[in-house]
């Protein structure tokens, strides 16, 4: 272990059992104190990175059991729950999507669409990835394909690499396939989790057509604006044109559709009308994704090879873990407590739900710095929030929106795993880190304007008062 490794282990120890064996103070239990103990020993690990994320999940809920916290249907309610099997449909789609190369392809007749200069691509890498996004649940495996096209596009185009036109096409990459997350439920596995955190009848109220309807706002506030920014902070000095048929010949390259391409197509289309208009036939979102998921098995898109490598089963046990804590917090009355140990403070604040957004944006921005789990700081603020959003008239949905939106910074190199993924896809060669820090900062500020003028139409919505 680290010397980071070794601190984080100890300290983790010191504080759980510090709070685990206090004197319980108004409102909580001996259980809820244990429980309370265990969950600072997890949060501390992961912000020390003692060890893979989803070990020490699956220790902390082990932990609340072995310790008679809660019931161990309680701990590990999630595996249960239509999420969790939500989520394997969904990625399950994702993995046929990636395989059979029909990411690429889509990607690459958006982009004959548009100019071939420098800020006609940047347009159709925004496009490509917005088209995209609901399709696949997992923003780091389509920004894994897309970075790799959009470097092609860079290198086709004669920037330099690490210059400003391949940092802009690099940004315009993350915007479309990565930032975009928050806009669709469907378009990464932490919109289902943190769906799933909410309150049963706030999930049943946030189909796909609620969630994009109540984010359109926020999406094109943040699509608009920040394609504005990528345009200013990087378009090259030189005089640039991308041969016009440089799509053409890829997908010449690739050859005709071919049939698991054209199954997956048939799915994935079939799979989100039927997401759309879930109020129509009243069919379940998680039925839908496991019809889908059967049919390309079936059909043999993809094979049991590919089932076992292509679904990050770490990350699916990561989340069930992650995604029980809004049934033990509740279970303990820890959820009551915190809401009246804290409302007196917070209240005045969520009162005026414009100071609310902006000091909730700064302050995940602020605590991404030290828990660097994306999941993990989603599930524990939008849980954290339900309560308080409840007692001052605001859906939860609301709050755990701009957690979700506001914890996808990459102010520092280890802050982003999907960052990360995109860096590496390319080898480290067509940006560096810093190129796109003056890009995390305007993504910064820009959230939180699009929040603001999303405040309209979740009025409208009936979401906030």
């Amino acid at each position: 272990m680290s010397k980071k490794q070794i601190i984080g282990s100890c300290l983790g120890v010191i504080l759980g059992i510090t709070i685990a064996f206090i004197t319980p103070p108004e409102g909580l239990t001996p259980q809820a104190m244990h429980g309370l103990g265990i969950l600072l020993w997890a949060v501390t690990c992961w912000v020390f990175e003692v060890a893979p994320d989803y070990v020490i999940a699956i220790a902390m809920c082990t932990l609340w059991v072995l310790f008679q916290c809660v019931q161990f249907k309680t701990a590990f309610a999630t595996f249960s729950d239509t999420t969790w099997w939500l989520l394997i449909g969904a990625m399950g789609m994702g993995v046929a999507v990636s395989k059979s190369g029909l990411l690429k392809r889509i990607s690459l007749r958006v982009m004959q669409i548009f100019p071939t200069t420098f800020n006609g691509q940047v347009l159709a890498l925004i496009s490509a990835g917005t088209m995209i996004a609901p399709l696949i649940p997992s923003m780091t495996a389509k920004a894994a394909i897309a970075a790799p096209i959009s470097m092609g596009i860079s290198d086709a185009m004669g920037y330099q690499r690490k210059g400003r036109g391949a940092a802009g096409l690099y940004g315009a990459m993350y915007l479309g396939f990565v930032l975009t997350g928050p806009m669709f439920v469907s378009a990464s596995f932490i919109g289902y989790m943190m769906r799933g955190l909410l309150p049963q009848n706030i999930q049943d109220q946030f189909n796909w057509t609620m969630w994009f309807t109540a984010s359109i706002a926020w999406s094109a506030v943040v699509l608009v604006l920040t394609y504005i920014a990528i345009i200013f902070l990087y378009t090259p000095k030189e005089k640039d044109s991308l041969l016009p048929d440089h799509a053409a010949k890829l997908l010449v390259a690739l050859g005709p559709m071919q049939r698991n391409e054209k199954i997956t197509a048939i799915v994935l289309m079939a799979a989100l009308l039927c997401w759309m208009t879930e109020r129509l036939h009243g069919i379940n979102a998680t039925v839908i994704a496991l019809v889908g998921l059967v049919v390309l098995l079936a059909c043999r898109v993809f094979d049991r090879q590919d089932f076992r490598s292509g679904i990050g089963w770490d990350n699916m046990i990561f989340i069930g873990m992650i995604i029980n804590l809004g049934s033990v917090l509740p279970a303990l009355k820890i959820d009551k407590w915190i809401a009246q140990t804290a409302g007196p403070m917070i209240e005045p604040m969520i009162s005026n739900i414009y100071l609310f957004i902006v000091v909730l944006s700064f302050a995940i921005y602020a605590i991404r710095f030290v828990l660097v789990s994306f999941t993990a700081t989603t599930a524990i603020f939008t849980v954290m929030l339900v309560p308080f959003a409840l007692q001052a008239g605001i859906n939860p949905w609301v709050t755990g929106f701009i957690v979700y939106a506001s914890t996808n910074i990459w102010f520092i190199f280890y802050q982003n795993s999907t960052f990360l993924t995109c860096y590496y896809a390319v080898e480290g060669e067509m940006v560096t880190h810093r190129q796109m820090v003056p890009l995390s900062f305007a993504y910064c500020a820009i959230s939180i304007v699009a929040f603001l003028l999303s405040v309209p139409l979740w009025q409208y919505l009936g979401l906030v008062p």
